[in-house]
């Protein structure tokens, strides 16, 4: 894939006219190489992508630098790939190229990574459904993908697009003068987004070393990451000055078991863990809020009981998993905010069954509700060294263990068998790794400097500026500062404390201020995932371009 012929001024962040032809050729590329996470092909995917840029003449006479790392023992590898221009301030171009199954193409799957021929069967399919004025979304679906102007396939918005335009970015820094480049561009690609980030996390230590083997000061980051926009693409459009931070509260509810046909004498789990569930799902009171925007509120992930046989007795213990984003909020406040509504729905529980059971005249059998931390919980179990030998062996077990709503069951119900503890009683702890928020306000000069450049290319580009990117991403790792304490308070209440979700990074960082300029599109995830191609192969990388350019060059 050879590069094209630009040369803009040094004066002025001019860029190639027509950025589609190289953009759309690198698309089609990384859309036909499957890397669904946890499969050969995101193993691969560093190799084949490093393979094509080692046959770029400036990669030939520089092979170092274009490299892979390892991103975790025996997993798949991050890619890196430096082009020096004059200076040490460098532009950092990040993203992932893992995707998420293509199961629910159904009989489409075979066709996920081959765009055009799944737009043909795509069409045939939703035109064979009918009238679709009944069902909007597939209605558009069809209008979208018989306009030409988008293109389906697994990855292709989710975050193929994205990595395309970067690397059509690439090229022509690359067909720049050497003397004329306002600086370094250093880009980095990393697996294990659409899991725990563990590609980004390890990319951290490998960035901070590169800037001491060049000498490079890592000035901003540009994460191309894709955003969803059901209407014109004016919100599409956008850069994100930040990203949503995540937790993932988990709350194990601890009932009376009783026969069913004695209700009266136990308290039910199921019935506190609804209760729960009503207190927080789509609460707007519990979103949080920054920099004037507001935060999707909590939503529910997981419920279940676990029980593997029937009888009828009530289930004793039940388990839940929220999903809860942050602008500003720290997870100990987080903490707090479950614990309090945990003990309140325990409350409101026990009222309501007390005055059923005084209606039918029957008593109702009486504790008082207990809320417990899983940092308390646990040292309340490993009060002996014994004890503590035994649970370090089972973490080791559970290391294995890469889903983390799984993984946090398994540990919380390991405590409570071991525990002298009944109900009613709510333990609740975190289920995950702890994404947190990010914004370049936190950057001081350096984040003014880019916030400034981002005014003038949003408007050259017309581009909306917003807060703070939707959806969880490695942003929240690259560039951004550990908050010791923050880690700290999501470990010790960590349901599994094991490798994967703890974030304990091994060494220095290097910390710069990023932000998100990626594609966008409609439905990803989905069988009906597709990417706007005009704004991805032409507005994309002339707006990525100049923003790198401009944070390099901030008189252009």
């Amino acid at each position: 894939m050879p590069a094209v012929t630009m040369h803009p001024s040094a004066s002025e962040p001019a860029a190639p006219q027509d950025w589609s032809s190289r953009t759309l050729a690198w698309l089609d590329q990384l859309v036909s190489w499957p890397s669904e996470g946890g499969t050969a092909g995101e193993q691969a995917f560093a190799g084949q992508l490093a393979d094509e840029l080692a046959q770029l003449p400036y990669f030939q006479e520089h092979p170092e630098q274009l490299w892979r790392q390892t991103a975790w023992p025996d997993g798949p590898e991050n890619l890196f790939a430096l082009v020096r221009g004059s200076g040490r301030q460098t532009a950092v171009l990040s993203g992932h190229f893992d995707t998420v199954t293509t199961r629910n193409y159904g009989s489409h799957a075979p066709l996920a990574c081959s765009p055009l021929r799944l737009r043909d069967a795509l069409i045939h399919d939703l035109q064979q459904r009918g009238d679709l004025s009944g069902s909007p979304s597939l209605q558009l679906a069809l209008e979208d993908l018989q306009s030409g102007d988008f293109l389906p396939g697994r990855g292709a918005l989710d975050m193929k697009a994205g990595l395309a335009a970067g690397l059509a970015v690439l090229e022509a820094w690359i067909a720049t003068p050497p003397e004329e480049r306002p600086g370094n561009l250093l880009l980095t690609f990393s697996p294990d987004e659409e899991d725990s980030s563990r590609g980004a996390r390890a990319a951290r230590s490998e960035l901070y070393q590169a800037a001491q083997r060049w000498d490079l000061e890592l000035t901003a980051g540009i994460n191309l990451d894709a955003t969803s926009d059901q209407g014109d693409g004016s919100a599409g459009r956008a850069v994100y000055l930040g990203t949503v931070g995540k937790l993932l509260p988990v709350v194990c509810f601890v009932g009376r078991d009783t026969h069913a046909g004695f209700p009266f004498e136990g308290v039910s789990a199921h019935a506190m863990n609804a209760e729960l569930l009503r207190r927080l799902e789509l609460n707007p009171q519990h979103a949080d809020s920054g920099h004037g925007e507001t935060a999707p509120p909590p939503i529910c992930l997981e419920s279940r009981d676990f029980r593997g046989g029937y009888d009828v007795t009530t289930p004793q213990r039940v388990w839940s998993a929220y999903n809860v984003l942050s602008h500003t909020r720290t997870p100990p406040e987080v903490l707090e905010l479950i614990c309090a509504e945990a003990q309140a729905a325990m409350q409101e529980v026990l009222a309501r069954h007390r005055a059923f059971a005084q209606a039918a005249g029957q008593t109702l059998s009486e504790a008082a509700p207990i809320t417990l931390s899983l940092g308390e919980l646990r040292a309340e179990v490993l009060g002996t060294s014994e004890r503590q030998q035994e649970y370090a062996k089972f973490l080791d077990e559970l290391e294995q263990e890469t889903n983390p709503l799984l993984a946090s069951a398994r540990a919380m119900h390991w405590l409570l068998d071991r525990s002298d503890r009944r109900g009613p009683l709510a333990v609740v702890g975190f289920g995950s790794l702890h994404y947190p928020a990010s914004h370049v306000s936190e950057h001081g000069n350096a984040g003014k400097a880019l916030q400034q450049a981002i005014q003038q290319v949003a408007e050259r580009h017309g581009l909306t500026v917003r807060q703070y990117f939707a959806g969880i991403s490695d942003m929240s790792f690259i560039g951004q500062p550990v908050s010791q304490s923050g880690e700290n308070a999501v470990t010790q209440h960590l349901a599994a404390p094991t490798s994967m979700f703890c974030d304990q990074p091994g060494g220095p960082m290097p910390v710069f201020p990023t932000v998100n300029l990626g594609p966008w599109g409609r439905d990803y995830h989905q069988w009906l995932e597709r990417v706007h191609l005009p704004y991805a192969s032409q507005g994309l990388p002339a707006a990525v371009w100049d923003l790198a350019w401009t944070v390099l060059h901030p008189d252009a």
